[in-house]
């Protein structure tokens, strides 16, 4: 018996599209290597490398920004050191040398290198050999900072001063650094934090709440500029409150945001990050991300934070690293699964960006000036420049008390508080510390009040 089937209905149009399969990668914005365009800006910034933990008594061998390298702690001071791979002489790699006084020597024949690369012995070369003179080993600066190894792997002659942002400081937290690798390029990682719109879908409505319900609620999104990068606010009514999520972005990597797990039934007033995050890419297909938890006595009434959980491949909050089940990870989809899932580089022709994308739009824009300016021999905008140390910044959440109010748009009055809030936090941007925070706290409980 022979069944008949009718032709489905619908456009099913995938042999129409398959021309979207032909589309490449942007290599203005994805490809890091030496030389690349978007290599020599991401070069003019101190960007991390490592959590400093990783490095014990060998040397550690790591890949930053399609460059193979060694990073090693000198047995003299405990100065680390950042090198390439390479042995100059021999080409022996440098993951095997001994490391001493000073700096690193190659197994091979016994050179030996100093932490900025100069050739400091040539134990088989005769004494008159004038090798060591017409050569070196290449070498970056590192600077080690609370648990994370810095370095800076631009023009030797314009290394920045290391920026220090004001959330750094704080004695009555703990800062506590973690590192995971994504196997995909770096922009996809970077690019998901100036999307605050997928953590209504991904992070809450789509399976579960990954964090609190409250995220459900689509936020009114404004941007502010920065003369070193941008923020913005979050902003939603959660009953008889506002509450304004602030997100720092700077450039080219550098994000910090609100509390993962915040209380939303009473107010607070310039409540501070709960997290410092860098993207460092490892090459045009492999990313890092490495970033700082802050933990801090009563961030966390309901004990969701977990201080044990971050570190090496790991952190406490939910779905940022292979660390479930492909089954898991499809039931239950998080952050990594977004940007890796992209592909290796992420083909931007085959998207159709929408309003919900405007941050992306934007970083995209800003990267491509930012880019363009380094190749054509402009500097690249340091924050310590444009402000000494330390930065002001703006990541955390601040909420508010400010009912309905009758007869008024309440979509007007979060658009309202959200430029009112930011306006009293740059305010504050020529004060640090202590006084800052209290100009700002009592600046934004004067304004709530002005509201009952």
């Amino acid at each position: 018996m022979t069944t008949m089937f009718d032709a489905p209905k619908g456009k099913f149009r995938g042999h129409e599209r398959q021309a979207v399969w032909t589309e490449e990668p942007d290599p203005e914005l994805s490809e890091v290597g030496p030389g690349t365009p978007c290599g020599e800006y991401l070069r003019r910034y101190w960007m991390p490398v490592a959590m400093t933990n990783q490095v014990g008594d060998l040397p550690y061998r790591l890949r930053i920004l399609g460059e193979d390298l060694i990073l090693f702690r000198e047995t003299g001071e405990g100065k680390l050191g950042l090198t390439h791979l390479h042995c100059v002489h021999r080409n022996m790699s440098l993951e095997f040398g001994i490391i001493e006084n000073g700096g690193i020597r190659c197994s091979y024949h016994g050179w030996k290198y100093g932490l900025d690369g100069t050739i400091l012995e040539t134990p088989c070369e005769p004494p008159a050999s004038q090798v060591r003179e017409r050569t070196c080993l290449g070498a970056y600066p590192v600077i080690e900072y609370k648990g994370i190894a810095f370095a800076y792997m631009g023009p030797s002659d314009t290394v920045p001063a290391f920026p220090v942002m004001d959330t750094f400081g704080d004695e009555a937290e703990d800062m506590v650094p973690y590192l995971i690798e994504s196997p995909c390029n770096w922009l996809q990682v970077m690019e998901n934090a100036w999307d605050p719109f997928h953590t209504v879908y991904l992070h809450t409505k789509a399976v579960r709440s990954q964090f609190i319900d409250a995220f459900a609620e689509m936020p009114m999104i404004e941007f502010f500029e920065r003369a070193y990068g941008d923020f913005y606010t979050n902003t939603r009514r959660v009953d008889d409150f506002i509450w304004l999520r602030i997100h720092d972005k700077m450039l080219p990597s550098f994000t910090q945001n609100g509390g993962h797990f915040p209380m939303t039934d009473k107010s607070l007033y310039f409540g501070r990050n709960g997290l410092s995050r860098w993207v460092t890419p490892v090459d045009d297909t492999n990313t890092l991300v490495i970033a700082w938890r802050h933990f801090r006595e009563g961030d966390d009434p309901r004990g969701l934070t977990n201080r044990d959980e971050v570190g090496f491949g790991t952190t406490d909050f939910y779905g940022q690293g292979p660390d479930r089940s492909y089954e898991q990870r499809q039931r239950d989809p998080g952050d990594y699964d977004a940007w890796v899932s992209q592909g290796p580089r992420n083909i931007h022709a085959r998207e159709n960006l929408a309003f919900s994308d405007r941050g992306v739009a934007k970083v995209r824009r800003k990267l491509r000036a930012a880019i363009r300016d380094v190749a054509d021999g402009k500097p690249a905008p340091q924050p310590a420049v444009l402000f000494n140390n330390p930065i002001p910044t703006y990541g955390g959440d601040t909420l508010l008390r400010i009912p309905l109010q009758e007869g008024r748009d309440d979509g007007a009055i979060l658009k309202e508080v959200a430029h009112k809030v930011a306006e009293i936090y740059m305010a504050a941007d020529n004060l640090t510390g202590a006084e800052r925070r209290a100009k700002i706290e009592a600046d934004l409980e004067a304004y709530e009040a002005t509201w009952s």
